[in-house]
């Protein structure tokens, strides 16, 4: 009876920790993708003022409101960062806090 209980506890942690390494991955790849999309909406916002802001184009309404919308639309992913950075690298710091330590 022990044995029986001890080999299906011991293959549903296999199983969760399966489960919980799959979903990882997907989060990671999610967030990898989302982090260029914002990157790819940035530039694109960018070049969208260039554009307006030719001599040719300037005050045009049309393309005044595509430059807005646009920054607003990187305004509203930049707003979820928090969720897409998760499985970002630490940035390193230049000093390690033994090296603040040892320099006094």
């Amino acid at each position: 009876m022990l044995i029986t209980i001890l080999t299906i506890s011991l293959l549903l942690n296999i199983f969760f920790v399966w489960y919980v390494v799959k979903l990882l991955k997907k989060l990671l790849y999610v967030s990898d993708n989302i982090g260029g999309l914002v990157d790819d909406l940035s530039e694109y916002a960018e070049h969208v003022e260039d554009v307006y802001n030719m001599e040719t184009f300037y005050g045009d309404p049309t393309i005044e409101l595509l430059l807005k919308y646009s920054k607003d639309l990187v305004q509203e992913i930049k707003a979820y960062e928090e969720i897409y950075e998760l499985m970002a690298a630490p940035e390193i710091e230049d000093e390690t806090e033994e090296e603040r330590l040892i320099d006094g």
